[in-house]
């Protein structure tokens, strides 16, 4: 999806929805997990912060929610799925729907189009360093944030979470992954082998419920998609 571009909009909660439903499927989804009205009212604030534009910038992102913004860091990120360094309002709704609504299959399928950066359906031996990178730098993110929120910032372990980040822990990841995962050594990861490894794999299933607990903390605190 493209850069933010001048001309003013009139948002329209069919066309929006239509096109957040489609990027919901076409990353995983059964379907997009809002109403009209919910679709509306999101895109509505979501124009009114950003200048009537169709895409946003990082800070513009932050100003929609009543969120924190390491959180939101990391949620920008995550929904920005074409790597355009800008959001557009139908990413934007479709990760909310994976995020706050979506069932563990669905983020699991969302998340695997997204750390399958070519689009051929397998996760391939280059892609998994930069998959474990991300996902140990999303959790140690959205962990600290949610230490913060509850005021548990005391318990935190900075050199734990040095040593989760350290490229020496994302290569033994990345190995144990592809040892356990592509058994016939073809190189490539199904969907199905990705899906049984976050699943049973301990740092994964970890990830996975602060994913959960992060998109439950936002629904609770915007009204708009509650």
């Amino acid at each position: 999806m493209g850069a933010c571009g001048s001309k003013k909009i009139v948002i329209d909660a069919a066309e929006v929805m239509s096109e957040a439903n489609k990027h919901a499927k076409d990353h995983g989804a059964t379907s997009l997990h809002f109403t009209k009205l919910q679709v509306s009212h999101m895109a509505d604030l979501f124009n009114k912060l950003n200048d009537g534009e169709k895409s946003c910038t990082r800070e513009q992102f932050k100003n929609i929610f009543n969120f924190d913004d390491e959180s939101l860091d990391v949620l920008y990120d995550a929904f920005d799925t074409d790597h355009s360094g800008t959001l557009e309002l139908a990413e934007m709704i479709s990760g909310l729907s994976f995020l706050c609504r979506g069932s563990v299959e669905e983020k699991l399928r969302f998340l695997f189009t997204v750390y399958d950066a070519d689009g051929s359906g397998f996760l391939e031996h280059s892609e998994l360093l930069p998959m474990f990178q991300k996902l140990t730098d999303q959790l140690v993110s959205l962990e600290t944030a949610s230490k913060r929120r509850n005021n548990e910032i005391g318990k935190a372990n900075e050199s734990d979470e040095a040593v989760l980040k350290s490229q020496s822990k994302v290569k033994e990841l990345a190995d144990e992954f592809k040892a356990i995962s592509d058994l016939d050594g073809d190189g490539k990861i199904s969907y199905e082998e990705f899906e049984n490894y976050m699943e049973n794999n301990e740092l994964c299933r970890k990830f996975l419920q602060i994913m959960s607990e992060t998109g439950n903390t936002l629904r609770e605190e915007n009204t708009n998609f509650s």
